[in-house]
């Protein structure tokens, strides 16, 4: 009898724990269908989604390992196809930032776009000097016209007026311009920073540095990108 009751008690717990997952497991897809339907986008959805190409040094294994490490409190470092450190360097409410390997990380950016929501991406390269490339896509992946949201600052923008011999002598100097991009969820600005890396001649890089911007400033409007005016 006593056995019987034991068995009987098991049976009851595993029935209660397996009736609690299923429950679980609806309770999730109907959330996933929710936010399918309204739009809504998550860091995780947003990264788990995105095209192959920009996470093609990660399994999709370790990548969903990541996110659980660090969901759970834990920022994990895991090996990426090369061997190579990847982590999540910074994860929000609306942004995800990924080290995908040595050279190579990219931050995801959810923004709202009039009653829906657009990604932002920016992909950084060192090379040694860090290379940031911006774009845009709908919840679908389908990309957007980088234009319509914002406009790359030119030359122009990083050095201001200056007459048309100060401007010949800066491009003979600077034969091109790379730059960073960071983006704050606090503010909604987005930063550019020069980057002037070894390309530079040695005598020229003061000469550069001084002329150019510290940094410039975009803040999302919640179409696209406006200057910040200082």
């Amino acid at each position: 009898m006593c056995s019987v009751k034991k068995i009987g008690g098991a049976r009851s717990v595993l029935i209660a724990y397996i009736s609690m997952k299923i429950r679980s497991i609806v309770s999730t897809l109907a959330l996933l269908v929710v936010m399918a339907m309204s739009g809504q986008m998550t860091p995780r959805s947003v990264v788990t989604t995105a095209p192959e190409k920009m996470l093609l040094s990660l399994d999709n294994s370790i990548l969903l390992d990541m996110l659980d490490y660090y969901e759970s409190g834990v920022a994990r470092i895991f090996k990426n196809k090369a061997n190579e450190d990847s982590y999540i360097v910074e994860m929000t409410e609306k942004t995800l930032t990924l080290k995908t390997g040595a050279c190579h990380n990219v931050s995801f950016v959810i923004l709202p776009y009039g009653k829906s929501e657009i990604i932002m991406t920016i992909e950084r390269v060192e090379t040694p000097s860090i290379d940031a490339t911006i774009s845009f896509y709908d919840s679908r992946w389908q990309l957007l016209d980088t234009k319509k949201m914002l406009r790359i600052p030119a030359l122009s923008d990083w050095i201001g007026k200056v007459s048309r011999e100060e401007r010949a002598d800066i491009e003979n100097a600077l034969p091109f311009l790379m730059v960073d991009a960071t983006f704050n969820p606090a503010t909604s600005i987005l930063t550019f920073t020069p980057m002037i890396g070894d390309y530079v001649a040695t005598e020229n890089v003061e000469k550069v540095k001084s002329v150019l911007a510290e940094h410039l400033e975009y803040v999302w409007s919640g179409k696209s990108f406006k200057r910040v005016k200082k």
